[in-house]
């Protein structure tokens, strides 16, 4: 009876220590395994793993990739019931709020390291990033004027300070620093309507020469066209004679019906007169016309004749 007794016992307590003993752990976890309450020292990676369950218990702590924010706007950061920004002064001794998060996860290897110092990722946060992260921006923020910090330049400046610093510390804690994101850095109202109006100036400044040199070019295109026409006038002008503008004159008879003459002094036409200072042969062609002189009161200065051809020479 005594043996049937214990075998049934062994029956019934083999699942159960079994069930005890086994110790799976999750991807994206570690498992820091301890005896009598402390730590042994060996961790258990992703994976099936059995221990004592008398003497030995483990302490599971995720190594996935965690952030920590802080910043101003309420809820958005990791404390949501208030303004979680870090509020420095800059080398100038002007107020500016930084919007921060800090990427970190905890090195696998070291898991034993950071549950000795913290256990929690909950107490690394408060105990050792965000005030790690506030001293090194402050630090970094009294370095530079208020006229850089709010700038690319001056948020990278901020971003590599803070990551030099938070490095070591991580490093000794059993954590990995991934990245410093500077996400936002506010200025007084104030000032930044002072640099929102400075750029609006520059703006108008920049398009006022932009103006400025498309009216110059369009200067130089007109004087250029200019120069043009001049040097055509005058080629044709050295081209053309008394002759030339006679015979244009003659071709344009056999167009039309009417032709208006200027006539000048003596009652004959200019260019006939012109002929004549020039010497031209009596026996040249032409056509008969017949002249009359406007002499109305209304005539222009410049006084004009009906002239009808009549036949060709």
């Amino acid at each position: 009876m005594v043996l049937v007794a214990g075998l049934a016992l062994l029956l019934v307590a083999a699942p159960i220590t079994g069930l005890l003993a086994w110790e799976p752990v999750q991807e994206g976890n570690v498992k820091v395994v301890k005896k009598w309450g402390a730590t042994t020292g060996e961790v258990f990676e992703p994976g099936a793993h059995f221990i004592n369950p008398v003497a030995q218990s483990t302490v599971p702590i995720s190594v996935r990739p965690q952030s920590y924010t802080m910043s101003s706007t309420q809820g958005e950061g990791s404390v949501k019931s208030r303004d979680d920004a870090i509020t420095v002064l800059t080398e100038d001794g002007l107020r500016a709020d930084i919007d921060v998060t800090v990427r970190y996860r905890v090195d696998a290897a070291n898991a034993v390291t950071f549950h000795r110092e913290y256990r929690t990722l909950g107490t690394a946060e408060e105990r050792l990033i965000r005030p790690s992260i506030r001293s090194a921006l402050r630090t970094e923020a009294g370095r530079l004027p208020v006229t850089v910090i709010y700038t690319g330049e001056g948020q990278t400046q901020l971003k590599t300070a803070a990551e030099d610093a938070l490095a070591d510390e991580f490093g000794n804690a059993g954590l990995i620093l991934e990245a410093v994101q500077v996400r936002n850095v506010e200025l007084p109202d104030e000032y930044a309507q002072a640099v929102e109006q400075k750029e609006i100036t520059e703006q108008r400044r920049q398009q006022k020469q932009d103006e400025l040199a498309v009216e110059k070019l369009e200067a130089d295109r007109k004087r250029i066209e200019a120069r043009g026409e001049a040097d055509s006038n005058r080629i044709i002008s050295q081209s053309l004679d008394q002759r030339v503008l006679a015979q244009k004159y003659i071709d344009k008879l056999d167009e039309t019906d009417t032709v208006y003459i200027p006539v000048g002094d003596g009652g004959y036409p200019q260019f006939v007169q012109s002929l004549d200072a020039a010497g031209a042969p009596s026996s040249q062609s032409s056509p008969n016309v017949t002249v009359t002189a406007d002499t109305s009161p209304d005539a222009d200065e410049r006084s004009n004749a009906t002239a009808t051809p009549s036949a060709n020479a």
